[in-house]
């Protein structure tokens, strides 16, 4: 019997579901592309937080990713798709992160320093 295929971990907040159920249905990926853009966020996040601002230096990796994701998963999910596999572009998908967070921010404010 052959074995399912495994979809990757996209971490959604409640209130993104719908739109990125709305990306999904619109852009109809198939298991490699969403798969590739799986990475591709992945590793745009990384590299995001690795350059992230002095405002920023407090937050760890995985709550820098949750940032994302509360902030910005659909718009984040739907560049990626349409950038494919093409990690030569990863630097569009960090500008597409760092223009969401600096959006947040002038929202909510700079986090408060951790002791």
């Amino acid at each position: 019997m052959p074995t399912r295929p495994r979809i990757p971990v996209i971490n959604t907040p409640p209130h993104h579901v719908g739109a990125v159920a709305l990306v999904l249905f619109t852009r109809n990926p198939d298991d490699a592309t969403l798969h590739a853009a799986a990475r591709l966020v992945d590793s745009a996040a990384t590299a995001a937080w690795a350059l992230r601002p002095d405002d920023l230096q407090t937050l760890t990796q995985p709550q820098y990713r949750q940032l994302i994701d509360y902030a910005a998963a659909p718009a984040v999910l739907d560049l990626a798709l349409y950038l494919g596999d093409d990690t030569k572009r990863i630097r569009v998908l960090m500008d597409q992160v760092a223009r969401e967070i600096t959006e947040l921010l002038t929202h909510y404010g700079q986090p408060p320093a951790q002791s």
